[in-house]
């Protein structure tokens, strides 16, 4: 339990020294949200008997994905090279 107390400190502490990215985390919440939110607007021209509800739901989705994805690769690629600046440091040590 003590060694659980102190994983959680820990990554408070990282989360405020501004250690570890909450960006990544919150882009996926706002990323369900914009499905969600196309959905939304599928029912929405669906109702309202719109010919383009179809495209709606189709690439709606889709391009929501898209845009989220590209800025998640920049967070991906800031973790990847601090986990090879780490493999380095070890290397330097050894």
């Amino acid at each position: 339990m003590s060694q659980n107390k102190k994983s959680v400190a820990a990554t408070v502490g990282d989360v405020l020294r501004f250690r570890t990215m909450l960006s990544p985390f919150l882009l996926q919440i706002l990323f369900w949200a914009g499905i969600g939110g196309c959905l939304y607007g599928t029912y929405v021209l669906l109702s309202l008997e719109h010919w383009a509800w179809w495209l709606a739901l189709i690439f709606g989705p889709v391009l929501t994905r898209v845009i989220f994805e590209r800025v998640l690769v920049a967070f991906r690629t800031y973790e990847r090279l601090d986990e090879l600046v780490e493999q380095g440091r070890g290397r330097e040590t050894a």
